[in-house]
């Protein structure tokens, strides 16, 4: 068993110590999908008291979900599923979806990460494309989810990277994956996100998913996370990106005041979308 003070060494975040302990229980649960309270109580030399206590505020955060003796990894077994992120937050995600979508200028090279609310901006964006909003415009993918969606035009050329296909996301990731999007330089990239921090960044729980999202970001000129509210003060399996290589956020509500204080410390934007209503003639444009 690894002692919690070596795994916070490599991840080189400085927490205080109920923190400490629920980033310790995500990292194993990230391995082993549950743990009851006996196993934390005994990982963490902590009482059983002490062990519900921290399971009750990680339910609260939305990373676990507590069950009878135990928790398991938000999402159970079963583990993500595209259908039933769908299913949540769903005009949030539309909102933030057409928000995105906007930042998209003519001649552009996106990349489009995979995910509920990436597929929002693609099939937002698939609409721009049919309105004849560009003469030139090149895409990357790893998310079959958003090639379906796209609008299939000879101004728009739609690139699909390839590599281990997971079909509970519909996407691709691995090695072959961040070795197809190598050679590419992105104007502008757009991910999704599973839980934002202070402390954590921007972060996921698809190892091979974050892998793949590091590597384009070091090829982008601008780079954007969707993610809708709850997402805020939430803790993932492991960050993809520090709040310094994010160019903006787009969302459907302001953070609090500590972790809006943090990304404006970092120049991140923090990009509002608007309520859905009737628009006025005239496309109205996000603020890149």
């Amino acid at each position: 068993m690894i002692e919690p003070n070596i795994l916070m060494t490599k991840w080189g975040i400085r927490m205080n110590k109920m923190t400490e302990r629920e980033q310790y229980l995500l990292n194993l649960l990230g391995a082993t999908r549950r743990i009851t309270t006996a196993e934390a109580s005994k990982a963490l030399d902590v009482s059983a008291a002490t062990v519900r206590r921290l399971f009750r505020g990680m339910e609260e955060k939305g990373t676990a979900v507590r069950d009878y003796g135990g928790v398991q990894l938000y999402g159970g077994a079963r583990g993500y599923s595209f259908e039933n992120s769908e299913k949540t937050f769903s005009a949030e995600k539309r909102r933030i979806g057409a928000a995105a979508a906007e930042l998209v200028q003519d001649g552009d090279t996106v990349f489009l990460d995979s995910g509920t609310t990436v597929m929002q901006m693609a099939l937002a964006l698939s609409r721009r494309i049919a309105s004849g909003d560009f003469t030139s415009l090149n895409i990357v993918t790893n998310s079959i989810a958003n090639v379906q969606v796209l609008a299939a035009r000879a101004q728009c050329r739609v690139i699909l990277a390839g590599g281990e296909y997971n079909p509970g996301r519909r996407d691709f990731s691995g090695p072959l994956t961040e070795r197809y999007v190598s050679p590419f330089h992105f104007t502008k990239s757009f991910f999704g996100c599973e839980g934002l921090t202070a402390q954590m960044g921007f972060c996921s729980n698809q190892l091979s998913i974050s892998s793949l999202n590091a590597r384009v970001i070091a090829r982008s000129d601008l780079r954007y996370a969707l993610m809708d509210a709850s997402k805020f003060g939430r803790y993932a399996l492991v960050a993809y990106a520090g709040l310094e290589e994010i160019s903006g956020i787009v969302t459907n509500a302001a953070p609090d005041e500590a972790l809006s204080a943090a990304l404006d410390k970092n120049k991140v934007a923090v990009l509002l979308a608007a309520e859905e209503r009737a628009q006025p003639a005239g496309r109205r444009k996000a603020k890149p």
